[in-house]
């Protein structure tokens, strides 16, 4: 069966207002609070771990690894690289979702970019601690200083200080766009549930308060206008673009990097398309694991349904089989084409000392997707959350199997040193992935796990309009005598309405200014508002170009003429080696300046705004519609507004509600 066909995506009945309030209520009222209880302090022991390891590992150095000459980062270099390869995966499953806009994708987004965050953080751990005195990271950056010394640009140490920097921020950007409109959905519950509990003197009000509060910064005065979900939509859809661009680019760059070496086992052309692979199907397994776990613990099986575990399963079937094709390809080729020493490697691989990786990852990457050629497998929640789980562990033993137990031997008399997993790696490892696992509960705890706004556009609009009573076109009450009005504002049950509203007054638009506000987006609007062809690209195109052609000509300036470091017999002008670290760069201030138009154009940060002053209008971020006709003059088109508005059909943009807002 296509999955086009496949089950809805939400299940039938729901509204706008069901929605919010079965995600919301996680975060507000947060049930299951016991068992959260109880994993979040097996979490926190394995964060304690972690500060312990990391104590001992300042105090003694890395040698407590058991790193030699020729592994010189030990089991570490494939925790850093299996950290990447989840949060490049996420990323990448996030962004095409978005780009393509699968209908579907709003169940499974939200977890994919915090996967994609928390990963990269741990991650970025890795090349700090390793440093031996990690309170200088920032040496690696080029700054001036006061031996006037540059990085060494050619140097992959400064490739993984930009790749990990540029991907944290990229993953930031796109985790908090995404969930920016659900934060302003929480704010509102937040207050309105703040101001009961002031009502009745509850003694939890001062926390509900602080809680309301909390949530209204972070919300940055989004009031889920017309021109903010446009701004929104176009900075949502670019971040996800230079989010999947930097994803190739840095998976592509790390095996090319690995490619150009003496090293054999490293030569295979297809090693940029098999480090791909894997590193999306790890990040897929992750994604699809903990989004089982939320699915089961909180109930929430009307907005992730058996079709994004059916969608999840064909994903990771189909990156299965490339997987085995990658193994099957390197494998015939090396026996077939190979040199002596490829071969040599190969069989160390597959019956060395740490063969145990070889097969781990063969059998993890390959093997377990093969269960959802089942239909009744895909539809499995314990079975899909069991195949993430067993997929990510194939790929950590494959950066194991690639990295490490090629390493072991580099064919150097001094480097013939015997290398074995050493328990305090072990230990990182297993604190890193306690750090994952708190930050995870941090964030099911406090922020919508599933987004709010994506699944909305899911609901059929006849369930949206059931929301609201008959539109009958009160008036509201009349501002005080003497009171400045900003202007008239209008409720309605569903964006049709808003629309055919707005569409009446336009020809006013010269004297009053219009605006929409309403719980997800609103393209139908955008004619009558006069919003259509505004576009944030050239500020994307002009930022990444911009940062990744300062960065490359800072390369080639510090490197060529001002700190001439020639060494290997390298050309002075070798610029191979910047394209990677000048890509992610680009990435970076493209990301940023998409984040400050989406900012700069929506007048955001306000935290005060007269809209606010709407009744009900708290639920602009919940299942109402709003009009906003803002008064350019003397306010002598009050009542004009008012009889154009009232005298439209019902059902044809007839507010059920309308009032005057003072200033």
């Amino acid at each position: 069966m296509a999955l086009r066909d496949a089950e809805p995506a939400i299940r039938p009945g729901e509204t706008l207002r069901s929605i919010g309030e079965r995600v919301g209520e996680i975060a507000l009222v947060h049930p299951s609070g016991k068992r959260w209880w109880i994993a979040f302090a097996g979490a926190g022991l394995l964060v304690g771990l972690f500060a312990l390891t990391l104590g001992y590992l300042l105090y003694e150095g890395v040698g407590i690894w058991g790193n030699n000459n020729a592994v010189v980062w030990a089991l570490d270099i494939a925790s850093y690289d299996w950290w990447i390869g989840v949060a490049c995966g996420s990323l990448l499953v996030s962004g095409i979702l978005l780009l393509l806009e699968a209908e579907w994708r709003g169940a499974v987004n939200r977890i994919a970019e915090t996967v994609a965050l928390l990963a990269t953080a741990a991650a970025g751990l890795y090349p700090i601690i390793h440093l031996g005195r990690p309170w200088f990271f920032y040496w690696n950056l080029p700054y001036p200083n006061t031996f006037d010394l540059w990085p060494q640009f050619r140097s992959p140490l400064l490739w993984d200080a930009i790749d990990i920097v540029s991907f944290l921020v990229v993953a930031v950007s796109l985790w908090y766009i995404g969930l920016l409109p659900d934060i302003a959905a929480l704010r509102d519950r937040a207050h309105a549930e703040a101001t009961r509990q002031a009502e009745e003197v509850a003694p939890t009000r001062t926390k509900a308060r602080l809680r309301a509060q909390t949530y209204g910064v972070l919300a940055s005065g989004w009031r889920g206008s017309a021109a903010h979900w446009q701004i929104w939509g176009q900075a949502y859809r670019i971040v996800a673009l230079l989010g999947v661009l930097l994803v190739v680019s840095v998976q592509t760059g790390a095996s090319v990097m690995l490619a150009g070496s003496v090293m054999p086992g490293w030569h295979g052309t297809l090693m940029p398309v098999s480090f791909l692979i894997h590193a999306v199907l790890s990040g897929v397994g992750v994604t699809a694991a903990i989004l089982v776990l939320v699915r089961g613990v909180y109930r929430l099986d009307a907005v992730i349904t058996g079709r994004h575990l059916d969608a999840l399963a064909r994903l990771l079937l189909c990156l299965g089989c490339a997987s085995a094709y990658c193994y099957a390809a390197e494998i015939f080729d090396t026996l077939l084409a190979g040199d002596a020493a490829g071969r040599a490697v190969l069989l160390r691989r597959m019956a060395g000392g740490h063969a145990l990786a070889f097969w781990v990852a063969v059998l993890g990457l390959v093997l377990p997707p093969q269960l959802f050629w089942s239909a009744r497998l895909r539809r499995s929640p314990p079975a899909l959350a069991a195949a993430g789980i067993l997929v990510a562990a194939g790929a950590y033993a494959d950066h194991v199997m690639i990295l490490v137990v090629t390493l072991t031997q580099d064919f150097l008399p001094s480097s013939r040193l015997p290398y074995g997993v050493d328990i305090w790696g072990i230990a990182t490892f297993v604190g890193s992935l306690g750090l994952f696992l708190a930050l995870v509960l941090l964030f099911i705890r406090y922020l919508p796990s599933v987004s709010i706004t994506q699944v909305r556009r899911l609901v059929p609009p006849e369930e949206s309009r059931q929301a609201l009573p008959p539109g009958g076109g009160r008036a509201g009450a009349p501002s005080p005598d003497g009171a400045p009005l900003w202007g008239v504002a209008a409720a309605f049950g569903s964006e049709a309405e808003l629309a055919a509203a707005l569409q009446a007054l336009t020809p006013s638009r010269g004297r009053i200014r219009l605006d929409g506000y309403g719980p997800v987006p609103m393209p139908r609007t955008l004619r009558a508002l006069g919003l259509e062809g505004r576009s944030i690209l050239p500020y994307a195109l002009a930022g990444s170009l911009a940062g990744g052609a300062g960065f490359y000509g800072l390369c080639l300036y510090a490197t060529a003429y001002d700190y001439v470091f020639l060494i290997g017999g390298r050309p002075r002008f070798s610029w191979p080696s910047f394209v990677v670290p000048s890509v992610s760069f680009a990435m970076l201030t493209g990301c940023l300046a998409v984040h400050a138009a989406l900012l700069w154009l929506n007048r955001l940060p306000r935290l005060n705004h007269p809209a606010f002053n709407i009744p009900d209008f708290l639920r602009a971020t919940d299942d109402r519609f709003f009009l906003a006709a803002e008064l350019q003059g003397d306010g002598a088109e009050v009542l004009r507004i008012e009889r154009r508005l009232t005298a439209l059909p019902v059902g044809g943009g007839r507010p059920v509600a309308l009032a005057r807002i003072p200033r």
